[in-house]
Formats: C-alpha cells, sequence, structure tokens
C-alpha cells in the first residue's frame, strides 16, 4: 500500500481517541482547566449521561479572544514554552490537545472574558471545524458546553459502557477533585438533579463529610508529614472504618489526582496487620514534592505518572501513615457501623475452646474472686495469692508482671497508647470488662495476648534473633512420607522460627528446641501448627509465609474463650499489649478493643436523641 500522508481531520480524531475515551474524560480536562485559571466556583451541567451536554463553567480567570481562538488549536498551550518545561510540569492541564480533542469529536461552545475585559467573547466549533465567533455578555471566567459528544465518530459510542456506569465514572472524577480543592466550591448536576455540591472550606474533613458522610469523616486521621523529599498531607480511616472496595481511597501529587502502585503500596504496608482480610482503608492523600522529580506525561489522560526516584516516596509515605497511626488512639468506637467493624477473617467471630463449664443462670457475669475482695487488707497474702493463681497459659512475661507488682483492683490503670481504665472483671470468660474516663471498654481477652506475643516474636524474628527453649526430653515427631519431604527440605527455615529438629528414623523426627515465646503452648502442637502451614501454601519460600505462620504460632499460644483471668492477670496483659507498637487489632486484623461512649450509652436508654 502507499503511504499517505493523515489529513488535519483524522489526526484530530486520533488524538481525540486517545485523550477522550468517555464523558467523564471531557469532565475531567474541563474541570483541571477550570482549576489552573484559579476559579474558586466550578459548577458541572451534565444531560442525558454527557452524551447530550456537558457544561462547565467557572469563575477563573478567563481567556482574551486570542487565547480563545488559539485554545481548540491542537498543541497550542500556556502551560509550557520549551522542552525542559515538559519535566516540570507545575499545571493539571499542559498537554495542549484537550480542548482540540473535545472540540474534534462534538459541538464545542466556548464563552468567556477575563477581568480586564469590559466583554466577553464566544466561540462555537463542530467536528474540530470553527462555525462561529462573536463578542458576549457573560461573567468573568469560562463557560464550555460540550454537545453532542462522539456524534461524528459513531464507534465511539459502542465502546461506551451503560448509562449509570457513565454517571458513575463522571460523578467519580467530580468527587476526587473535590475533595482536595477545599478552597474551591463545586455542583454537579445531571439533569437538573444535584448530585454533589460542597462549599469552599479551610480543612479538608470537611469536604470529607460532604462526600463521604459524618459517619466516615468522625472516624478519619489527619496526616501532616514533611521531610526532605516531600510533604504528605491529608486523612486516613482508623482500622475500625474499612471498605470492601479501594474505590474510598484518593492520591494526589503536586495538586494532580492519580493512580500509583508506589502510593498504593505504601498505604497497604503502613496499615500491615490493622487491616482485615479483603477491606479497605479510606486515604485522602496529597503529595507534594519537586515537580522535576515527577513525569506526567507519560500517559494521554494524565492519571498515570512515574516517579525519579520511587523508593524515596514510597518511604515518605510509608512514614507518613505509619507515624500518624501509631500517634492516634485507634480504639474502635461502638458507634462505628457494623459493616466496617470486621469480626474475624472467615466473615464470623472466631469459636475457641472452652477451658471452664459455662456460666449458670445464678452466677454473676462479672467475675470476682476472693483475692479481689480482700486485696487491700493483706498486701503479702495478696501477692502470694497472685503467684498461686498464675495459669499455665500465660507468658513468663505476664507471670513476671504478676508476680512482682502488687496491683490494686480498685485503681485506675495508667497506660501508654491505650486510654487509662479501672478494670471490673470478665464477661462469659471471653471479655475484659473496664471503664474508661467516658463510658467502658470490651476487650477480647484472645487477641490482646495475640497481638502481643505476634509483635514480640516478629521482631525477634525480623533481627535472626528467635529466642530458643530446649525440651528437657526431645519430642519424636511421627511424619508422613509428604510431611518427611518438607521437614527435610526446610530445617533451615524452622531452625530460624525456633523449631531445631533432626532426622530420627525414616520418618521421624527429634524436635529439640522450640521458640522461648510460645514455650508454654504443646510443642508438638505448635510444631505441626506451622508445618501444615508450609504444607498448604503454594509458596516457596518461608520467608514468604512468616506473615501467616507467626499469625498462626501467636493465636494458637494466646488464651482462649473460656480462661479465666484475675484482675491482676489482666492488668498483666493489658501492659504486654501497651508495649506493642499496634495494639488496637490482631493480626489478622479484627479490633482488640471497643468503646462505649458515654454519650453512646444514653441513646442506648433512650435518654439522648
Amino acid at each position: 500500500m502507499q503511504i499517505q500522508l493523515l489529513t488535519e481531520e483524522l489526526i484530530n480524531k486520533i488524538a481525540a481517541g486517545e485523550v477522550i475515551e468517555r464523558p467523564a474524560s471531557v469532565v475531567k480536562e474541563l474541570l483541571e482547566n477550570s482549576i489552573d485559571a484559579g476559579a474558586s466556583f466550578i459548577d458541572i451541567e451534565i444531560k442525558g449521561y454527557g452524551k447530550e451536554l456537558i457544561k462547565v463553567s467557572d469563575n477563573g480567570s478567563g481567556m482574551s479572544r486570542e487565547d480563545a481562538k488559539l485554545a481548540i488549536v491542537r498543541h497550542a498551550t500556556s502551560k509550557i514554552s520549551s522542552v525542559n518545561d515538559l519535566f516540570s510540569i507545575a499545571t493539571l492541564g499542559f498537554r495542549g490537545e484537550a480542548l482540540a480533542s473535545i472540540a474534534a469529536v462534538s459541538r464545542t461552545i466556548i464563552t468567556t472574558r477575563t477581568k480586564d475585559s469590559v466583554e466577553g467573547f464566544s466561540i462555537e466549533v463542530e467536528g474540530g471545524k470553527l462555525v462561529s465567533e462573536k463578542t458576549a455578555g457573560c461573567p468573568e471566567g469560562t463557560t464550555v458546553e460540550v454537545h453532542n459528544l462522539f456524534f461524528n465518530t459513531p464507534a465511539r459510542m459502542k465502546f461506551l459502557k451503560p448509562d449509570a456506569i457513565e454517571l458513575k465514572s463522571i460523578a467519580d472524577i467530580v468527587t476526587r477533585y473535590a475533595l482536595i480543592y477545599t478552597h474551591i466550591a463545586f455542583r454537579l448536576a445531571h439533569n437538573g438533579h444535584s448530585l454533589l455540591s460542597t462549599a469552599a472550606s479551610t480543612d479538608m474533613i470537611n469536604n470529607i463529610t460532604s462526600v463521604y458522610g459524618k459517619d466516615t469523616a468522625k472516624q478519619m486521621l489527619s496526616i501532616n508529614f514533611k521531610n526532605t523529599v516531600a510533604q504528605v498531607s491529608g486523612y486516613v480511616s482508623k482500622p475500625s472504618t474499612l471498605k470492601n472496595e479501594r474505590n474510598y481511597q484518593s492520591f494526589y501529587v503536586n495538586g494532580r489526582y492519580v493512580k500509583d502502585e508506589v502510593i498504593t503500596q505504601a498505604l497497604y504496608d503502613a496499615y500491615h496487620t490493622l487491616l482485615f482480610v479483603n477491606k479497605h482503608p479510606v486515604a485522602v492523600l496529597s503529595i507534594n514534592l519537586n515537580p522535576s522529580f515527577v513525569d506526567v506525561n507519560v500517559h494521554p489522560t494524565k492519571d498515570r505518572i512515574k516517579f525519579s526516584n520511587p523508593i524515596k516516596v514510597y518511604e515518605s509515605v510509608f512514614e507518613a501513615i505509619r507515624e500518624t497511626l501509631r500517634n492516634n488512639s485507634l480504639v474502635t468506637d461502638y458507634s462505628v457501623r457494623e459493616e466496617n467493624v470486621p469480626m474475624s477473617r472467615f466473615g464470623s467471630a472466631p469459636s475457641y475452646p472452652a477451658h471452664a463449664p459455662a456460666y449458670s443462670s445464678s452466677q454473676n457475669i462479672l467475675q470476682t474472686n476472693a483475692f479481689q475482695q480482700n486485696a487491700l487488707q493483706n498486701s503479702e497474702l495478696q501477692k502470694a495469692a497472685v503467684i498461686q493463681s498464675i495459669p499455665l497459659f500465660q507468658s513468663k512475661e505476664v507471670q513476671n508482671t504478676i508476680a512482682n507488682e502488687l496491683v490494686n483492683p480498685h485503681e485506675k490503670v495508667t497506660l501508654s497508647k491505650l486510654p487509662a481504665m479501672r478494670i471490673l472483671g470478665q464477661i462469659a470468660k471471653t471479655y475484659f470488662l473496664a471503664e474508661a474516663d467516658d463510658g467502658f471498654l470490651l476487650i477480647d481477652q484472645h487477641v490482646v495476648q495475640e497481638r502481643a506475643l505476634y509483635e514480640k516474636f516478629m521482631e525477634q524474628f525480623s533481627s535472626s534473633n528467635v529466642a530458643k527453649q530446649q525440651l528437657v526430653t526431645p519430642l519424636v515427631l511421627e511424619m508422613s512420607p509428604a510431611d518427611n519431604a518438607v521437614v527435610i527440605g526446610k530445617m533451615a527455615e524452622l531452625s530460624s522460627l525456633g523449631f531445631e529438629v533432626e532426622q530420627f528414623g525414616n520418618n521421624s523426627f527429634l524436635l529439640r528446641t522450640v521458640p522461648a515465646v510460645f514455650g508454654r503452648v504443646q510443642a508438638k502442637d505448635l510444631f505441626y501448627e506451622v508445618l501444615e502451614e508450609i504444607s498448604e501454601s503454594r509458596k516457596d519460600s518461608i520467608s514468604a509465609l512468616t506473615e501467616s505462620i507467626i499469625t498462626r504460632m501467636a493465636c494458637r499460644a494466646s488464651i482462649k474463650g473460656g480462661d479465666e483471668c484475675s484482675v491482676p492477670e489482666i492488668i498483666a496483659l493489658l501492659k504486654e499489649l501497651d508495649k506493642c507498637k499496634s495494639p488496637w487489632t490482631c493480626p489478622h486484623g479484627r479490633p482488640i478493643i471497643i468503646k462505649f461512649s458515654k454519650d453512646e450509652i444514653e441513646k442506648m436508654f433512650r435518654r439522648k436523641g
């Protein structure tokens, strides 16, 4: 075939296909232009799901007659003037062909006036061709009307999704920019019905409230972080407020809404075990850094970017979020809606074996004992009673805390991360009950110790310094041929987890040590738990399995529902939890503490509306 030069009309349509994929693409381009123009109010009117009309009006700086006419010419822009500018983009709209691309596949009318002009100017373009130009009476700013989108490219219409999805995409992009540009008032309407309305504000949380509602906004934590690489600001949700999808996450780099894997990975890694399986945090994150460190010219739609040093950006975002989570109380409020509070990684509350008989109706649901009633009478008797009452399942750290401290069960316990509380006792041998300054706390006794053991062992493992407990008499382990192969192939990795084993016959092994942190658990049971985790996984290395294995070990070694705990034991366990970096959730992401505020209690009893 003979090579031919493409016509200008065809070139424009090809460019439009790259930039203008759907009605939401038009809205995005026009929104970004309005923001760059310094608007404090942006009004978006949609008809026919964006195919009939997209009208974006702003009160920004406007354009002169000459600029308005140049704006519809491909590769004409006010945002860049040299090659160097391409690698230091500080505005949102810069590519030059956005308005030209829109005009090439629609009937577009641009009406605009600058502050210094007495009258405005209007230009009409159809299919990329100038139809008319005239003076016009209009307020300062710019209004762009896009009629009959894709009227001359019917093939594009076939690729559009159902109307409801297209409208959702429009609302989504407006929402993203409404969240970050708090100084701008946004209004979005479809066929005369208001979909979004935000007022200009000085605080992003007001816009989060407008978009996501006050219940979600109440559970957001403010981020304000700065280092030599980047400034990170915005909000992230407490682990108690999670969503079933990632659509509640918005990332911005130098004011531009982007989808970026580096930022996403930093977000999830920062939450780590605070996240429940298949649940996602709410996040509105603004990352500002030197424009020369970002390449925004890697995709026609500009929602994908490239960092010159992604590792530094990752570290900045990670540290900003991790610091915020560590510096805030993450106690779950009872008022958080039920769908946001995960029960277990399998969708329901776990069932733990009971080691004591169930309560009869005549028993008091709050556990007390003679020690608690007479603790203040004789401190020496008290200490002896506590030591004798330590159950076998308690770790050495908890035993030492109980034995070495005389605890007054009537006094408030002051902790560093957890709220101050006065321990009242147990409920159903499964939960600790405590009084706080403003209400009361329910605490899951199993996950209190699970989190403490998990972090203690994870720290040892990460530093390659797992403390091992020598068994007085080595245990003989009988293996199937399949498990025998697994153990032989993973002896070094098992040793790194605290298990020293050696062959003892064809399908038998001797277990000589176990991790000291979990030393009070049945050694065989613990080893078989780890072996099962390794055998069932498709991953080749134990390092890739570490998280899952250590979580399972901590769960196995922790106290269960049905185990009785005295007040001194409860306090000792809570002090161990308080030493943790993340004392708010179990390693699976379930809440450890749920707070019932005084206001919430009064609402339950209808003392308050």
